[in-house]
């Protein structure tokens, strides 16, 4: 079978991955966003935890999106895939994540994980 170095799209997965954290947070978060925009922004969340939730869980996501364009500026620069220890880093996560919150979005990024780590396996032989 044809090796199809689908590491090469980690960093695009993990894009993807924050937009539909981003969207999924708009979308749970409408009305307290829009709250937030009603009463002008500055320091409207920092006692209300229904918006604070709202803007951490985008912000979550818009990070995650960030990280994703870092990682497939790395690849594309380097043509190798991610860091081993960023893929053991986000599996770390992920089980975390997935122990705490199992019926949340965390399981996305064990795939994601995996991916790095056996592309780091199979290109170090």
């Amino acid at each position: 079978m044809k090796n199809r170095k689908i590491w090469k799209y980690s960093g695009i997965f993990l894009v993807a991955t924050g937009i539909l954290h981003t969207i999924v947070a708009i979308a749970l978060g409408k009305e307290a966003f829009l709250k937030i925009i009603q009463d002008g922004l500055y320091n409207v969340a920092s006692l209300d935890y229904t918006r604070a939730f709202a803007i951490w869980f985008f912000i979550c996501g818009i990070f995650i999106i960030l990280l994703g364009q870092v990682l497939h500026h790395y690849i594309k620069k380097e043509q190798k895939p991610a860091p081993l220890s960023f893929g053991y880093s986000l599996l770390i996560f992920t089980i975390f994540g997935c122990v705490v919150e199992p019926g949340s979005g965390f399981w996305l990024f064990l795939p994601q994980a995996l991916i790095i780590i056996l592309a780091n396996k199979n290109t170090s032989r």
